[in-house]
């Protein structure tokens, strides 16, 4: 790490960084969750999938920005390089993903009105939805999950979907101003976030590297790539579900998925504290050793939830969101298994890209992923609806797992069995009847 970065504070545990990115995501899906049944409740299912669709909208333009992500994490991380230099470029990079994004999404507007709206509340959001992605990976580079945590949580987390909440249930607002509020928060979330950047990065932005910029752009470039067709191998249903089916199987669908994805919380909350300590620390065995052990949690985790969740997740659905909604339980049964598997994704994306700096091979991988994904997707809408849909997604989930796991076995150097058995080790230490590590890199 480059001398010029100001003194990070010690490392906390990752058990600890962990249960604290679990309270803050699960309060904030709490809000979003009781914000979505209100907008379910009183607006419709029509409106819940327009406001869901300029959500998948930004998902996928901020997937775009993964890598300038990956690259700032590979330069900060395992190449060393100043930060105010690295800084520097990104923030090119970020300026030209916003406003291209920015104009792509305007230019779409123009030409499909059936979701006019869900795109220009996209256009407003993207700049700063790209540039909060890449500000979180200094934050976690620099060991301060807990504040990016917070500030996430306050602004495009918990406080927007509580003031969605006050305005849909209090004023009976609509979906142009569920979608302001939700613009709004992305504006203050990047500059609350930014405030704290000079102290991350040892002082201002130096542009004093152009050379950068061009290895930023060709590592980042395949890096978004390969994030963009992960993006697409795993949205590409909702997107063909909203353009052969109606609106309100738009709803209904997309209700699923979220419902589904909470099982991602704990594989999230995993993987989001162990990023910075996978980039930063010195030895490639303890990075792998240390991937593994996500890998692990977050399969195991997600299990445990989906169990209880596919028994009672429908009849929930039902009592929750209304008879209206009804089918949904069907579609999330169809999609858990997938979910399960595809919770380990992230941190072995993560690995392969910046740690080990193969954008091109996580390109590969995802590619194949997304060409099984688009045409079972397209048959399985055409001759069974949103179920067939949900059936090609869990498809797609179980097929990318196995490809990125069977490479990361190969590049780590370590067994399938190394990667998927659990082991005691993998406990929280005062689970293990052990006082927690307090060493500045523990990873415990």
């Amino acid at each position: 790490m480059s001398a010029q970065a100001t003194a990070l504070p010690q490392r906390r545990s990752l058990t600890r960084l962990t249960l604290h990115t679990f309270t803050n995501l699960a309060f904030g899906l709490g809000l979003q969750i009781a914000a979505g049944i209100a907008v379910a409740r009183l607006l419709g299912p029509a409106a819940k999938g327009q406001i869901a669709y300029a959500g998948y909208i930004v998902a996928l333009a901020v997937t775009l920005s993964e890598g300038v992500r990956a690259a700032v994490a590979h330069d900060m991380g395992p190449r060393g390089i100043a930060r105010t230099s690295v800084w520097a470029t990104a923030l090119r990079l970020i300026a030209g993903l916003g406003l291209a994004g920015t104009a792509l999404a305007l230019a779409l507007a123009a030409g499909d009105r059936a979701h006019a709206i869900a795109y220009m509340a996209a256009s407003i959001v993207i700049p700063f939805a790209v540039y909060q992605q890449v500000v979180n990976v200094v934050y976690q580079l620099s060991h301060r999950v807990e504040r990016i945590n917070f500030i996430n949580t306050l602004t495009i987390g918990g406080g927007a979907s509580l003031a969605i909440l006050i305005a849909v249930f209090a004023f009976h607002a609509g979906v142009p101003a569920v979608l302001g509020i939700w613009a709004l928060s992305y504006l203050v979330a990047a500059l609350w976030s930014r405030a704290g950047m000079p102290a991350l990065i040892g002082g201002t932005p130096r542009f004093d590297r152009p050379d950068l910029v061009r290895g930023a752009v060709l590592f980042g470039g395949k890096a978004s790539l390969a994030a963009a067709v992960a993006f697409l191998a795993l949205r590409v249903d909702v997107f063909i579900v909203a353009a052969t089916l109606a609106p309100a199987v738009l709803g209904i669908y997309t209700l699923a998925l979220s419902s589904g994805e909470l099982i991602w919380l704990a594989s999230r909350s995993l993987t989001w504290s162990a990023t910075g300590t996978i980039a930063t620390l010195a030895g490639e065995r303890d990075a792998a050793a240390l991937t593994a052990k996500i890998v692990r949690g977050t399969l195991y985790a997600g299990l445990a939830v989906a169990v209880p969740l596919f028994i009672l997740g429908p009849w929930a659905i039902a009592l929750v969101y209304g008879e209206r909604f009804g089918a949904s339980g069907a579609i999330l049964r169809v999609v858990l298994p997938g979910l399960v598997l595809y919770g380990a994704d992230g941190v072995l994306s993560f690995y392969l890209a910046a740690r080990a700096g193969r954008p091109g091979t996580l390109l590969a991988l995802e590619s194949i992923s997304l060409a099984v994904c688009a045409a079972c997707t397209y048959a399985g809408v055409v001759r069974y609806g949103a179920i067939g849909a949900a059936a090609a997604n869990t498809l797609t989930y179980a097929l990318a797992i196995v490809l990125k796991g069977a490479f990361f076995c190969r590049t780590a150097g370590i067994s399938p069995a190394a990667m998927l058995l659990p082991r005691l080790g993998d406990l929280p230490a005062f689970l293990r009847g052990r006082p927690a590590a307090s060493s500045t890199t523990s990873v415990s």
